[in-house]
């Protein structure tokens, strides 16, 4: 019994221990503080070298200037989409830093790229690529400063990129450099997995690591279905098993000060990275380290519970990308014949176990008052030292509450240009219409605009009301038809459907012609929905 321990010991030293003496900022400093730009360039700079196994790649260039680095892990040198085919290897995709204060995530990203190219995990690059963007948002990574509520680093970054923008509410937008270059990545070298590392701050419990998946409503349940029937059950068992630590699926407590009401996620829409590549047919893990464990925790945590991803992955990548491949098949031939959920509401998934606390209800002195967030009303609940675990329903399934039936496509009128680059950016299917033609098609009839009361992620965002009416309508050329017969279908709606929270025209894309000039009078909506395919002429863009 003695010497199974002590091999299991050595064998967790060795997987633990850094290669090669080439150490993070994290590592070096004993977890005291964490890396800037220029140590993240460096430590990728040295791996390459020591490395054939490690290529470093430009993925994009900051609004400040900085190179976002695309590392490459690979047994064959790969440095192009082109090569995944090549050698028959699907690629999956870790990311860090989207929120730059969010840290360990970056920490144990470099780790896992110097641990896998030095052979601690043998097998790891059998059948899949390794992609990695330790350092997404590498402008807010350099504005140091104490911007944390959390247990280490003192000092770490900020949430917003170099124009201001939360870079995990662009990816309907598409506004700022990093986020289309990362759905540039989703389209060349498609990768089937993506896990993104991100930081919570939420409810008390015990847990250092929680994940979810995607969430929204319009996205296939069968990839959810798989991640929580099957991923997230064996990696949770060997993050415990092999690594010794606990995780529980991402979320907070219904009621703060009734805990045993139940434990939710309510991030459903498709701004936010893990819906929206859900929404795109591909598998996502959302990584929220918990930021009441202290920093060294929470990057060995996070390093031990994507380490866990990517030797299951290395087991199954080749079944969950023909999944994938299911997925899209599926989309184009059936996808336009269902509904698209508009509004939804959050029902049981199943039952949890929290392990948490026992808390007090203290109320907060007037004086404090501004200290505390609007939501906190006048009390707030500090958890006491006595453990307590809860064993609540996990609310996080996204139940339509009104539904809209699809079209085969949409219209897209003349002249939208700032909306038709969106869309092509995304890698939806657009085609230019050649030769005008007159259709029965579905028009919606705006009877309100209310724009926002305040500046959101750069933007005043609109809630648009109206209904659709049958129409006699000419489509002129120069239009641009979006059929649902494509694997990227599940986006459309989500972007042109006028009600939908996160369509272009909630976000402003058509503000000039949705309300007409010198009046607040609606105007008419720019696209229209059609029940078959126009038989006339038509160009791919």
């Amino acid at each position: 019994m003695k010497r199974t321990i002590s091999l299991l010991a050595i064998c967790l030293l060795s997987i633990l221990l850094p290669a090669d003496g080439i150490l993070t900022v994290a590592e070096s400093s004993d977890y005291a503080r964490t890396s800037l730009y220029d140590d993240v360039m460096q430590f990728l700079y040295q791996v390459q070298k020591t490395s054939d196994l490690v290529s470093v790649l430009p993925l994009a260039f900051s609004s400040e200037g900085r190179m976002i680095p695309l590392v490459v892990v690979s047994r064959e040198k790969v440095s192009r989409p082109a090569d995944l085919a090549l050698y028959g290897k699907p690629a999956v995709l870790v990311m860090a830093n989207i929120h730059a204060g969010e840290v360990e995530g970056k920490e144990a990203s470099l780790m896992l790229i110097r641990d896998i190219a030095s052979g601690k995990f043998p097998g790891m690059l059998d059948s899949q690529v390794l992609l990695f963007i330790p350092i997404f948002n590498a402008d807010g990574n350099e504005k140091l400063g104490r911007n944390r509520r959390d247990l280490g680093p003192e000092l770490a970054g900020v949430r917003y990129n170099g124009q201001n923008l939360d870079l995990n509410r662009d990816y309907m937008k598409l506004e700022s450099p990093e986020v289309q270059a990362l759905v540039g990545l989703f389209n060349s070298w498609d990768p089937v997995l993506t896990v993104d590392m991100h930081t919570t701050n939420g409810s008390y419990h015990r847990e250092p690591v929680t994940y979810s998946t995607v969430l929204h409503p319009n996205g296939d349940p069968l990839l959810a279905d798989y991640m929580w029937r099957k991923l997230f059950p064996s990696v949770a068992g060997t993050l415990k098993t092999l690594y010794g630590y606990d995780s529980v699926p991402y979320g907070n407590f219904v009621d703060r000060e009734f805990p045993e009401k139940g434990w939710e996620n309510d991030a459903l829409e498709a701004r936010y990275g893990s819906n929206y590549v859900g929404l795109r047919n591909r598998f996502s893990v959302l990584d929220e380290n918990y930021s009441y464990a202290d920093f060294k925790t929470r990057v060995l945590a996070s390093r031990a519970f994507v380490a866990s991803i990517l030797d299951y992955t290395a087991k199954n990548v080749g079944a969950m990308a023909e999944m994938a491949r299911r997925c899209d098949r599926e989309t184009i031939a059936r996808f336009h014949r269902g509904k698209f959920a508009l509004e939804y509401k959050l029902e049981r998934l199943f039952d949890i176990t929290v392990k948490s606390y026992e808390f007090v209800k203290e109320a907060i002195r007037p004086e404090d008052r501004a200290n505390y967030p609007p939501w906190a009303g006048e009390f707030i609940m500090s958890k006491t030292d006595t453990l307590r675990d809860y064993t609540i329903p996990y609310f996080s399934l996204a139940v339509p509450s009104r539904t809209l039936p699809l079209p085969a496509g949409y219209v897209l009128a003349p002249h939208q240009g700032e909306v038709l680059a969106n869309l092509k950016r995304h890698g939806i299917r657009v085609e230019r219409v050649l030769e005008g033609f007159r259709a029965e098609a579905e028009s919606f009839i705006i009877t309100s605009v209310e724009p926002g009361r305040s500046i959101y992620q750069g933007r005043v965002q609109n809630t648009i009301r109206g209904s659709y009416e049958k129409v006699e309508a000419d489509i002129p050329p120069g239009s641009y038809y979006i059929g649902l017969d494509q694997p990227l279908a599940r986006l459309v709606p989500v972007l042109l459907e006028p009600e939908s929270v996160d369509s272009l025209a909630a976000w402003g894309f058509f503000n000039r012609v949705i309300v007409q000039q010198w009046s607040n009078r609606p105007g008419p909506y720019p696209v229209r929905r059609l029940a078959e395919r126009p038989t006339v002429p038509m160009l791919s863009e």
